[in-house]
């Protein structure tokens, strides 16, 4: 084995001369580097002083590092290495290829280390196959998973922007994000738009699987996106039971028992065809915070992906608990948000709803029903109620409405969109 493949000591030296040099090399690699990322121990603490000073905005040369370094100014090599390394020369310009050097050094690094770690753990018993699979799939992940330091230039983004409208343009005026199916949610929405998390809430029985369910056999049938239906609580078969009722306007109590026509079964065939032919990734043993994270970002890397859905978000675990469970889902929705932004996804998460609307006169949701549930308010860039009054008023003249609030939207209108109810097929319309 070529240990050179795993350290470039020249670098390592030429990088640490270049910030004594010229602090401003330090900007291009700050963002890259950590101290552990070097294989030399000197350069280690070297490396480690120097991010130090800069955080606290002091000058970076010989004599504020060897007082940053102290105690460790012996083990870093003493006076006389910081100036060997001082002397060697690294045009700043050439920082960052340097740096990327060092990077992809130190994850090989890591990933042989953590093929021995992994290696021990499977003689232990308390450790299931699964636990170490998805612990390495996560792992790999973020180690594939390049660096999305953006350098500020305006020019690149505003190409992209005017890209976005030249075909806005073309369209004549069309939604710019992806069509959920619903013209009226389109309206408000722009579509289902790349970086945004949605917050889908309701009290039970308004909907929200079956609406959710919709959405996603509209779009990847329909739209050819690619999308992730994540369930936790119904089995893949009930979901596909449910999608086929709804694209083939087939009683669900039919499909369940086996009561089907001829020309039901004809429908079954086709509207088979059609959503195996999607992009749409069913899963319903994905329970963790981590691992429909890992889930999502595989498929991006080996699929694509467009869209994410979520049924639903308290059900979801996170390995390691806060004081509260209020705490938890603020940390759910916050990683989920980030996710959308680092995946260029549009993330779908349904929500439970507290009971305050059941204590209203009017029982339809308000933005205040979400406050108790963490901060997913506050994350979500859009946020849409459902609420059936046939369910409070069983003499309600319209019992077939379904009613869509979006009650907040980061970057557009807000208003309800009137859907129709069909629950013996599961479809909104």
């Amino acid at each position: 084995m070529d240990i050179n493949r795993f350290y470039n000591l020249e670098a390592e030296v030429n990088i640490l001369g270049a910030i004594l040099k010229n602090n401003n090399a330090l900007c291009s690699v700050i963002d890259l580097l950590d101290s552990d990322d070097f294989y030399n121990t000197r350069h280690k603490l070297i490396y480690g002083a120097i991010v130090n000073l800069y955080e606290k905005s002091t000058p970076i040369d010989l004599v504020t590092l060897s007082d940053k370094l102290g105690e460790s100014l012996l083990e870093a090599g003493g006076i006389s290495y910081l100036s060997e390394v001082y002397t060697s020369y690294l045009p700043v310009y050439n920082a960052k290829y340097y740096g990327e050097i060092i990077k992809e050094k130190s994850n090989l690094r890591k990933m042989i280390n953590l093929l021995e770690f992994k290696k021990k753990e499977l003689q232990d018993k308390d450790k299931s196959c699964d636990d170490i699979v998805n612990s390495l799939e996560d792992a790999f992940l973020k180690l594939r998973t390049k660096d999305n330091v953006q350098d500020g230039n305006t020019e690149e983004a505003l190409m992209q922007v005017t890209e976005i409208l030249q075909r806005r343009y073309e369209n004549g005026g069309d939604i710019p994000g992806i069509s959920t199916g619903y013209r009226l949610i389109d309206k408000m929405l722009g579509g289902l738009n790349k970086e945004e998390f949605i917050i889908l809430a309701a009290r039970p029985s308004m909907g929200k699987t079956a609406m959710s369910l919709n959405i996603a056999l509209n779009t990847a049938i329909n739209e050819n996106a690619k999308v992730a239906f994540f369930n936790l609580e119904m089995g893949k078969n009930q979901i596909l039971e449910r999608a086929l009722s709804a694209l083939g306007e087939i009683n669900c109590s039919n499909i369940k028992t086996g009561a089907l026509k001829d020309e039901e079964w004809a429908k079954i065939m086709k509207v088979s065809n059609d959503l195996s032919r999607s992009s749409l990734y069913i899963y319903d043993k994905v329970f963790t915070l981590r691992s429909i994270i890992a889930e999502c970002k595989r498929l991006k890397i080996q699929k694509g992906l467009d869209i994410v859905i979520i049924d639903y978000l308290q059900l979801i675990n996170t390995e390691e608990r806060s004081e509260s469970r209020n705490l938890d889902i603020s940390k759910i929705s916050r990683q989920l948000k980030l996710l959308a932004k680092e995946l260029e996804i549009t993330i779908i998460a349904l929500s439970q709803l507290s009971r305050a609307p059941e204590a209203r006169a009017n029982h339809r949701p308000m933005l205040s029903d979400l406050r108790e549930s963490g901060s997913l308010e506050q994350d979500a860039d859009v946020v849409m109620f459902l609420y059936r009054d046939a369910y409070y008023n069983p003499d309600a003249e319209n019992k077939d409405i379904l009613e869509n609030i979006v009650a907040k939207n980061r970057n557009g209108q807000v208003g309800i969109a009137r859907l129709k109810w069909k629950p013996e097929y599961q479809k909104v319309i």
